[in-house]
């Protein structure tokens, strides 16, 4: 066995860095998710709330003329 073989205790420590990584990326990516997530409710509500303001200014009567003082 050469000095560049790696032992199977190496390759399994090896293997729990990579998942105990990929692990905690998960998890920074679960959270980042969870950001977006509440910025898009947001937005969605926010938006909801431009399209009945919208939706009630349109359902308005036309406003009328003003009517000129007589000269």
């Amino acid at each position: 066995m050469s000095g560049s073989e790696l032992t199977l205790g190496a390759v399994l420590a090896h293997l729990e860095e990579q998942e105990r990584e990929i692990a905690a990326q998960a998890e920074a990516t679960r959270g980042r998710i969870a950001e977006l997530t509440a910025q898009l409710e947001e937005f969605d509500r926010v938006a909801e709330e431009v399209h009945i303001t919208r939706k009630t200014l349109l359902a308005l009567p036309d406003p009328s003329p003003p009517t000129l003082p007589a000269a």
